[in-house]
């Protein structure tokens, strides 16, 4: 063999070496090459922690949207006692007698009377103290200024007897006027009174300490609430289980006297523990304070000992010309009930130069009338706002 072949075999030699080379290391990753002191690329790069604003929306987690809760407040007010004797009994129309409240009375979300004289004048004869008989147009009148329910569980309900009382149902109902705390049936007083103002459900209740020592027969379907602690509880916890806000009058305490009597503040604890939120009292025919109860469990209750007369003439006791609205704000937001801001608007009723009697703001007639805001404010106490 002669040197060139020979050296031509060895070059095929030496390539047919480096192919299986080649072809053993094909599939292995390549080396990475790092000179002392240096990383690899990978562990000079790491790879990029991004923000939640930077990832695209398929890589953002997913959050559940969160529930929109809604707040709403509403006011509930309630006047004094409406009481005609016989001078204001031989009215035609009210509307000149309110009319310089009216704006106020329109104002509130909704608006309680109680309506203490019977409006039955149109079946029985006129006629003031002791035992009244009012004109049914009362009741037209006191809703066109503003009265959205009347309560009618007081002591002169029985003054006409029972045929009295079928007449004040009649006339209450001819004007689409609802009404609390007496009533025409059981199956009437089961329909609980419940008021619902946006997703606010305010329960009702009334009622009287007596009735003048007048009474309905045995056998007669009609029902009057008296003041009786057991029916207040089983009332008051079958009512909750359906509503917001439990509010209750009571026609209670003593005539004339400005300050709460113990039994008026036995009832009013007894009231706050069966879980009532509002007190609205009437019968003094004058005020008495406002205050506030909170037993162990949480439980605030509302007290407006009593309103005092709202439209009534008892000359005698110059007083009780004096009286107001209380009102309170009632808020809900998701399940959270909060009632707060009390206040009472202070009215005095007047008579005017054309022998007609009309309530006024008394912040507008102090000078005119028996009494001003500052002894209202004394009455009241510091706990609520007079204007």
């Amino acid at each position: 063999m002669n040197k060139l072949n020979k050296f031509l075999l060895a070059l095929w030699t030496v390539s047919l070496a480096l192919l299986f080379i080649v072809i053993a290391t094909a599939d292995q990753d390549p080396p990475i090459l790092v000179a002392e002191g240096q990383m690899t690329t990978e562990e000079n790069n790491p790879p990029e922690i991004k923000s939640e604003n930077d990832l695209n929306e398929t890589d953002k987690p997913i959050s559940k949207p969160k529930e929109q809760v809604t707040k709403e407040s509403i006011r509930l007010a309630m006047t004094g006692d409406i009481l005609l004797h016989l001078r204001l009994a031989k009215y035609d129309d009210y509307t000149s007698s309110f009319a310089a409240v009216v704006p106020k009375m329109q104002s509130y979300d909704f608006l309680i009377a109680n309506q203490e004289s019977p409006p039955v004048g149109n079946e029985y004869p006129l006629s003031g103290y002791p035992r009244f008989s009012s004109p049914a147009h009362i009741i037209r009148d006191l809703q066109h200024a503003g009265v959205d329910l009347v309560t009618i569980a007081n002591n002169h309900i029985v003054d006409q007897g029972e045929s009295g009382i079928r007449t004040v149902f009649n006339n209450l109902e001819d004007y689409h006027m609802p009404y609390v705390g007496a009533y025409k049936n059981k199956e009437d007083q089961s329909a609980q009174r419940i008021i619902e103002i946006g997703s606010i459900k305010i329960g009702l209740l009334a009622y009287t300490y007596g009735t003048n020592g007048l009474y309905l027969p045995k056998e007669s379907p009609l029902l009057i609430n008296y003041i009786d602690e057991a029916k207040i509880k089983a009332d008051v916890e079958e009512l909750k289980k359906t509503v917001d806000v439990v509010a209750v009058s009571m026609h209670w305490g003593s005539e004339y006297v400005y300050a709460a009597n113990d039994n008026q503040k036995y009832y009013a604890d007894i009231l706050n523990k069966a879980g009532v939120d509002i007190i609205f009292g009437t019968h003094p025919h004058v005020l008495q304070p406002y205050d506030k109860l909170t037993n162990e469990q949480g439980q605030e209750t509302h007290i407006f000992y009593s309103l005092g007369n709202f439209f009534s003439t008892i000359l005698t006791i110059p007083n009780t010309m004096i009286g107001g609205i209380a009102s309170l704000d009632i808020t809900k937001e998701g399940d959270r009930i909060t009632i707060d801001k009390p206040e009472l608007y202070a009215t005095s009723v007047l008579k005017d130069a054309d022998g007609i009697y009309r309530v006024y703001p008394l912040k507008d007639v102090e000078q005119r009338s028996v009494k001003n805001l500052q002894w209202v404010k004394k009455i009241m106490g510091q706990s609520v706002t007079v204007y």
